[in-house]
């Protein structure tokens, strides 16, 4: 089995705890987190979608932190995968919990040399 994961930049401007809390609400699950090697990362399951919310600081540097946190979904799949049905389920589930983001960038096994897939709040 493959998996694929999209990364999305999110604009929220929230402490980790509370954007961990907000994104539960999205996905209606629980995220609980932990500080590896100085970040936290909130992890959970819930249906195909591995969940992982990224904490934009690290406590080992500040020259290691991010300027956003970054929500990880990965999505395992066997054969063919269909891109627009989870980006349209994703990017619904986004607006309607009003959480504003930047950008998203798929990642994982792709097809020949063609250039990673990338999807943007304009597109809803």
């Amino acid at each position: 089995m493959k998996t694929k994961y999209l990364d999305i930049i999110l604009l929220e401007d929230l402490t980790f705890v509370d954007l961990v809390k907000k994104i539960e609400k999205v996905f209606n699950v629980s995220l609980p987190y932990e500080n590896k090697k100085g970040r936290y990362i909130a992890e959970g399951q819930k249906g195909r979608y591995k969940i992982e919310l990224i904490d934009r600081f690290d406590d080992l540097s500040e020259l290691l932190c991010d300027e956003h946190h970054v929500l990880s979904l990965s999505i395992p799949f066997e054969e063919e995968f269909h891109y627009i049905v989870i980006e349209n389920e994703v990017m619904k589930l986004l607006k309607n919990y009003d959480i504003k983001w930047k950008f998203g960038v798929w990642t994982g096994p792709s097809e020949s040399n063609k250039p990673r897939r990338n999807i943007s709040p304009d597109e809803e």
